[in-house]
């Protein structure tokens, strides 16, 4: 698991670099205290298996673009996988 530093979400949209085509990737988000966020965590964020992707762009119950603005801090889990990089986007 790694979780990202607080930090102002200035987009509505994330892309991953992410190598999970033996295992799986789930990207959550948290507000600035490190507390769940509705619709964006656990059950509410898809879970990727077998995927190589340069720009994977994960997907929840609720649109990230409504957090923009806020402080959050995103959770990467890993499961035999490797995380290379994200970004955020507008």
């Amino acid at each position: 698991t790694v979780t990202t530093k607080p930090f102002e979400l200035e987009g509505e949209s994330i892309e991953v670099n992410v190598d999970a085509k033996n295992g799986e990737v789930r990207v959550e988000v948290l507000d600035a205290s490190g507390k769940p966020t509705r619709g964006l965590f656990g059950e509410d964020s898809q879970v990727y298996r077998a995927v190589d992707e340069l720009r994977l762009q994960p997907k929840w119950k609720d649109s990230l673009a409504a957090l923009k603005g806020q402080v959050v801090q995103l959770r990467f889990s890993l499961n035999n996988a490797k995380l290379y990089a994200f970004q955020v986007k507008p």
